[in-house]
């Protein structure tokens, strides 16, 4: 109908145009032309050889009904005019035909060019996607986006054979993963096309993110692999020297008890009282991060009183510190805080272990806690500081600086990564701040309430 009507107005606008021509006293050469220009009007309007063909014919007769003698009827007197109409129908014929077919092949490499830009944003649409449920709900919004139909995407599990409903295969190689049903009526070509586009796209991230999280977990295990190598060296190295000096003094005091003095008796006493109190340190630190590594690390959260905690910490650091000047700041009042008191006290001891390493003998340690919104601890040193190089990764695991472990020039480079994780636990942060002129005041805060998980 739509096509009628366009050729019946062509038609119309031609035969009103040759009659404005008549008038001028225009030949029938010239005046076939209108005819001949709507006919391909025509073609181009409705892109179709039939129609083209039936206003060649239909504008011939026209012609001789009009223009050839006699007038007004179909008779054709003179071979000129008829050989005219011969022709000008051949010629109209030949224009609408090729005409109506370059339409064809114009509307065609449009189809085709479209399909392709939906093919490209089909394909760099799945680059951007990571996670197994983001591809899949990107490949169910550009099925919905480009064939108006809603589908549903079953995947197969692991170690299980794909789904099979009838609808399209989500494959990758020779491997089925999966497939995609749609609803409503069946799909013309070009939907189609643009579903198995997105099957064969969505086969492909899907493989890609199997590559990655499999590439993943093969770079944890080998984090792992090489975390537990350094630990197995670091303990090796570490047990060593103070069984070395435990087995030194401990020989030395047996043979050799009657000819020492009580002083040095004392003093290998001493020696051999801290490098036991330093593998009691080092085992604890060892069983902290294997309960945190394997998310075993329980609280047992209580009120307690800071001043105990406190003491307690300086009491157990206490050989350590006792060349150092360390300062006490705590609140005048007495305050009970929620925590894990054996946990928190390990949090200081680390720390002033951490600061006792790194700063030289007569030097200045302050421990602190403030009471606000939240308990406020703070360790500060007169040390050399932190290096910018380390500062990022500080309370990372076996952080180690010009091949020493940074929490000690003994240690496996553990004390400030257990530090931040048993504060996490509590709901609290941790972090290092320079400690001005020179050193570093290392702070953490617990909250003052319990804190339930929902």
């Amino acid at each position: 109908m739509k096509n009628t009507c366009k050729t019946l107005l062509v038609t119309g606008l031609t035969l009103f145009s040759s009659l404005l021509l008549s008038t001028f006293a225009v030949g029938n050469e010239s005046i076939i032309m209108v005819f001949l220009l709507g006919v391909l009007f025509t073609a181009v309007l409705t892109s179709s050889r039939r129609w083209a063909i039936l206003s060649a014919i239909f504008s011939g007769m026209l012609f001789n009904f009009l223009y050839t003698e006699p007038r007004f009827s179909f008779y054709i007197y003179q071979t000129n005019d008829l050989m005219l109409i011969g022709f000008f129908i051949v010629t109209g014929v030949v224009s609408g035909t090729v005409t109506s077919r370059l339409q064809s092949e114009m509307k065609l490499a449009n189809q085709n060019e479209q399909t392709a830009k939906t093919m490209y944003q089909i394909a760099s649409g799945f680059l951007s996607v990571s996670g197994r449920e983001s591809i899949v709900k990107k490949a169910e919004e550009m099925v919905s986006a480009y064939t108006e139909r809603t589908c549903s995407i079953q995947l197969a599990q692991e170690n299980a054979s794909a789904p099979d409903d009838g609808g399209f295969p989500i494959a990758c190689g020779p491997v089925t993963l999966g497939s995609l049903g749609l609803t409503g009526d069946p799909l013309d070509g070009q939907r189609h096309l643009i579903v198995q586009a997105v099957c064969t796209q969505l086969g492909i991230a899907l493989e890609r993110e199997t590559l990655v999280t499999d590439r993943e977990n093969i770079r944890i295990a080998m984090e792992r692999e090489q975390q537990r190598g350094t630990l197995l060296r670091s303990i090796a190295h570490d047990l060593r020297s103070p069984l070395t000096a435990l087995s030194g003094a401990g020989n030395l005091l047996s043979d050799n008890y009657d000819n020492l003095s009580d002083g040095e008796r004392r003093k290998l006493a001493s020696d051999i009282s801290e490098e036991i109190v330093w593998l009691i340190d080092l085992v604890e630190n060892i069983l902290n991060m294997t309960r945190i590594s394997e998310q075993k690390l329980v609280l047992h959260k209580q009120d307690e009183v800071i001043d105990d905690v406190f003491g307690e910490a300086i009491e157990h650091t206490e050989r350590l510190l006792r060349d150092r000047e360390l300062r006490v700041h705590l609140p005048e009042q007495v305050v009970t805080v929620p925590m894990d008191g054996k946990l928190i006290g390990q949090v200081i001891i680390n720390l002033l272990e951490n600061a006792a390493r790194h700063t030289p003998a007569n030097s200045r340690i302050i421990l602190s806690a403030d009471i606000s919104d939240c308990l406020t601890v703070s360790v500060a040193d007169t040390g050399d500081g932190i290096p910018e190089a380390i500062r990022e990764h500080l309370f990372e695991r076996f952080v180690t600086q010009n091949e020493e472990i940074v929490d000690g020039r003994r240690g496996l480079g553990l004390g400030l990564a257990i530090c931040k994780a048993i504060v996490e636990a509590h709901g609290g942060e941790i972090h290092v701040s320079d400690n001005a002129p020179h050193g570093a005041v290392f702070t953490f805060t617990l909250p003052m309430e319990v804190q339930h998980d929902e």
